[in-house]
């Protein structure tokens, strides 16, 4: 009696406007090979080819990256949408869901837990994270400093010489709120300038990893 065969790994594409952050990510998936088949690192763009699964990190997205899972999501190209996030309050988690996404799972999740969860949502299951707060491992980039994930995700953007305007503009946030980011980063960093901020967090090796393309 011929054994059935073993089921293919389901086809997924990593989406975020950070290269290095689909590389972090990719590296994590890659001992689950045989599962998950990893076929594209989506910068800024949706899928080029036919993927299960979607799993967009919304690091530095605006609003929590709610357009952006739309768009994946009514894409013809992408299976389901899996959200992967540091911190979200619960009313975000609804807005996500009802954008589009199948998943909203937390970066606390182990790696074990996200292929599990990978799987499960490609057959059709929803999955949420019980919690997305952590002490522990992962943790982003300006962390050590104190800076909050928003700070992080606008320090960022001030190391690639965005202005106010541009990074408010990025992150669906007032100009004043930026402002009020930048003095909570420069009194974090110990610094008064913008090119000391710059000169703080390029040397910071978190931020040393995250390279914005294009």
């Amino acid at each position: 009696m011929t054994e059935p065969s073993a089921q293919a790994p389901i086809r997924i594409a990593l989406v975020n406007d950070f290269e290095l952050v689909l590389r972090g990510l990719e590296a994590v998936l890659e001992p689950f090979a045989d599962r998950l088949d990893v076929v594209e690192l989506d910068v800024r763009t949706n899928p080029d080819c036919q993927v299960d699964v979607a799993l967009f990190d919304t690091y530095g997205q605006p609003r929590g990256g709610v357009d952006r899972v739309r768009s994946l999501a009514t894409d013809r190209r992408v299976g389901a949408v899996a959200v992967y996030v540091w911190q979200l309050p619960v009313e975000q988690v609804d807005a996500l869901l009802a954008a589009g996404a199948r998943g909203v799972l937390a970066k606390s999740t182990s790696a074990d837990e996200l292929a599990d969860a990978l799987l499960a949502i490609s057959q059709g299951e929803t999955v949420i994270s019980p919690t997305f707060r952590s002490l522990g491992e992962p943790i982003w980039p300006g962390h050590d400093f104190g800076l909050t994930v928003r700070e992080s995700e606008v320090a960022a953007f001030l190391a690639q010489g965005m202005s106010n305007h541009e990074m408010a503009d990025a992150l669906c946030i007032s100009e004043h709120t930026v402002k009020s980011h930048l003095k909570s980063i420069f009194q974090k960093t110990d610094v008064t300038s913008r090119g000391h901020a710059v000169a703080r967090i390029t040397a910071d090796a978190g931020f040393r990893r995250i390279e914005r393309v294009g």
